[in-house]
Formats: structure tokens, sequence, C-alpha cells
């Protein structure tokens, strides 16, 4: 019975993550509609994607330490219920200044989902069955990944724009009603102490600074580094970073203890996993450029073959999560990185005359090594902080896949651009090849990382900080 309910309460809050996944992968098909609708350029319109990244990963941390002092069930509802109601606030709204607001109050929404499935999960689940669930998480993800433009395609040809919002809403309404009855709250801290231990100032320079640097890795994509607007954003973005050090030195309860990168596991995890959200990115900007200018496939076949990735990261992701169970969570990372680098290595081989099913099989082992890396990663990162630490870590983690997601689209934007080029089959060849060269060379560096620093899963206590 204990069984069963902890799979409920797995798939009520595994509700909330397909539905905000979803939701990006049908805006993205939705912009061209968007831009015609409201009569803006590409480059503003893009506001109602960034405003929303950089509200979610700004508040992830405070929000992720909030739930470890009030619970998980309150926030968790509430962000469902925030996401469902501004999506149809967005579906109704009449100007491109009222969507952004209300993707903005989307976000707060999304955040507060976010910082709060792994930590649910983890606290539902004992050590040593917490591998299938966390992997299955990352199957939920590439799910609504792949099914997002399809649904998104048919909704905008049959029910016109709002209904991409509208859609939210049964998804919201259905994790909020079943959170309200299944999930428990547990309240491990008084309202005095909560107020004490919330480091508002220290909250703000984060999110100052985060936001800043996400708006200048995002400028990459069209301005040069040395332009004024990237100057400025990663001028304040390091300002607020320094702030924000000097804070949680002072402080007696940060936003985020720094103490907790004396934890070697929770240290090395979010770097690799950080690095794994940027690899991530690079077959999904410079592929469908390969496949358009040099092998001359329209949009829906390169779909298709793209759609290799989040299939084969479906299955693996099930597979390792359960291996992590059985074997701890360093073997399935370590496999997970050296498949990955084994699929930049095919991916880097690729021609003009290269043929197309070795650019599926590449991106296919590429989803299966990040499918064996990432839930087991997730898992050694929250099993090695102390038990009132989980929310925030789940926020630190969710945060670090926001930024890696960011920092992946800048640096393959970039290396695509200077080295290669989407102007033309010979310049596309050159680029692909020096993106994947790369994505070999961070997965080893990687796969180095964690074959150092990771301990195995079944480890002593956490120590307090």
């Amino acid at each position: 019975m204990l069984r069963l309910r902890a799979w409920l309460i797995f798939a009520i809050v595994t509700t909330g993550t397909f539905m905000i996944n979803v939701d990006m992968s049908v805006l993205n098909v939705a912009l061209p509609t968007l831009q015609a609708e409201f009569h803006t350029r590409l480059e503003t319109l893009s506001w109602v994607i960034v405003a929303y990244l950089m509200i979610i990963t700004g508040t992830l941390p405070l929000i992720g330490k909030l739930s470890d002092l009030y619970g998980r069930k309150p926030f968790f509802i509430a962000g469902v219920t925030l996401f469902g109601g501004f999506a149809a606030l967005a579906a109704l709204a009449k100007s491109l200044p009222a969507l952004i607001v209300y993707r903005l109050g989307m976000g707060i929404g999304s955040a507060l989902i976010q910082a709060n499935v792994m930590s649910i999960v983890a606290d539902t689940f004992p050590p040593g069955e917490r591998g299938r669930p966390m992997g299955m998480i990352g199957s939920v993800v590439a799910v609504g990944t792949i099914v997002g433009p399809a649904m998104g395609g048919f909704l905008l040809h049959y029910f016109g724009w709002p209904a991409i919002f509208w859609i939210n809403v049964p998804f919201s309404l259905l994790a909020a009603a079943g959170a309200w009855v299944f999930l428990e709250n547990r309240r491990p801290a008084s309202p005095s102490v909560v107020r004490e231990q919330i480091d508002v100032l220290g909250a703000t320079y984060f999110l100052i600074a985060v936001s800043a640097l996400m708006q200048g890795l995002n400028g990459l994509s069209r301005l040069s580094f040395f332009s004024a607007p990237s100057l400025a954003a990663f001028g304040t973005s390091a300002l607020f970073w320094v702030l924000y050090i000097v804070r949680s030195l002072r402080v007696p309860e940060p936003l985020i203890h720094l103490g907790l990168f004396r934890i070697p596991t929770f240290a090395v995890g979010n770097a690799t996993g950080l690095l794994s959200y940027v690899l991530i990115g690079f077959p999904q900007i410079v592929l469908p450029y390969y496949l358009h200018l040099v092998r001359g496939y329209t949009s829906d076949r390169i779909g298709l073959v793209i759609t290799a990735q989040a299939v084969a990261m479906i299955v693996a992701s099930t597979v390792a999560g359960g291996l992590a169970d059985r074997r701890g969570t360093r073997l399935p990372s370590l496999i997970g990185l050296a498949v990955s680098a084994a699929a930049f290595g095919i991916l880097a081989l690729l021609g003009p005359r290269t043929p197309v099913g070795f650019v599926v099989a590449g991106l296919a082992l590429f989803g299966v090594g990040m499918g064996f890396f990432q839930p087991p990663n997730n898992v050694a990162v929250l099993e090695s902080v102390p038990k009132e630490a989980t929310g925030l870590t789940g926020g630190i983690i969710a945060t670090v896949r926001n930024l890696g997601r960011v920092l992946g689209v800048a640096v393959a934007t970039f290396l695509f651009d200077r080295v290669g080029g989407p102007d033309g089959a010979a310049e596309a060849v050159v680029g692909v090849r020096v993106v994947m060269l790369v994505g070999l060379a961070l997965s080893l560096f990687a796969w180095g990382l964690t074959f150092v620093g990771q301990g195995q899963r079944h480890l002593a206590p956490a120590r307090k900080l």
C-alpha cells in the first residue's frame, strides 16, 4: 500500500513536470504565429521566453530553501495553481507586454514546481529506491519535449494560438487536486526560525546576478561579447555575484550555504550536471543546419531525426535509475559520460555524404549517454546533503539545468558562427565538426571529474553544515 502511494505521488508531481516541458516546446513552435499576431520583431518576442527563464532560474534556490522550512506541499500546489492561472490569462492577452507579464507569472509557478519535484520524490522514496523514479523524471521530461511540438502544431492549426496556453489549465487542476489530497506536508521549522533563515537581500543579489548572466548569454547569438549590451549584462552579473558571495560569507544563514560546496559529491555533481546540460544543446542547435544545408532536409524530416535523442533518453533514463538503485550512482554516471563522448566522436565525423542513419545513430547514442548520466548524478547530489537541505538542493539542481541550457545554446551558436556558419554546406560541415569535437572534450572532462569526485551512492549520512 505504501509503495502504491509513493508511485501515486510520483505521478501527481510529474504531471507538473510534464506540463511545464510541454509548454516550453509548444511555445517554440508558436513563435512565428505570435510574431504575426502581435506585429513585432522576433528579438522583442523572445522576451516571452527569456523573461520566463530568468524568473525561474533566479528564484529556484530561494523557493527550494523555503520548501525546506515550510514544507513542500503548499509550494507545489501554489506552483501548479499559478502556472495554470497565468496560462489562462496569457490565452486572453491582448498585447505583447501583457503576454510577457503573464509569462513571468507562469515562470514563478514553474519555479515552484521545479524546485520541489525531485525533493518530493526524494522524501517519498527511501534510499536505495530513488534511482528508478529519478530516472523516470528524465523520461517524463523527454516525453514532454517530444509531444510538445506535435501538440503545438495541432492546437495552432485547429484552435489558434490561445489554445497553447489553455491546454495547461486541465493539467494544473489535476496536479493541484492530487497534491491537495495525497501529499503530506512536513514543517521542520517554526515560523520564527523561518524568518531568521531567509536572506532576502542575498536572494535579491542572486536573482539580479543570474538574470543579467542569462541576458548576456542570450544576447551572444546576435551580439559580440564586447558590444555595449553584452558588457553591461556581464558586468552587472559579475558585480552582483561578488555582492552575493560577500553577503553569503557574512550572514549566519545565507541563501545557499557555501559549505555545501565542501561536499565533494555535491560540488562535482553540480559542475558535471552543468556541463551535461551545456552538451545537450550542442546537437539540437547545429545538426538542424547540417541536415538542412548539407542534406537538403525539410523541417518536418529534421524534427523526426532530432527526436532520436529524446526517444533514446526516455529508455536509458529508466534503465539507469534501476542500475543506480542496485549498483550505486557512480557506475551509471561514468557509463553515461563515456557513451556521450563516443557519440560526439561519431558526430564529429559527419561529412557531405554521410548517411543520415549515421546521424540518427549518433543522436540516439548521445541520448543513451545523457539518460545514463543525469538521473544517477541528481540522486548522488541530493543524497550528499543533509536532509534539511534537500529542497534547496533540488532548487540548485534545477538552476544548474536552466543555466546549462542557456550556456549550451550560447556556446554552440558562438562556435558554429565563428568557425563555420549557416552560409553554405561546406561551412556547416566545418562548424558541426568543431562543435562536436568541443563536446567530446567536455564529455571527457566531465568523466574525469566524476571519476575523481563522485562517491558511491550508499554514503554515510551527510554531515551537518
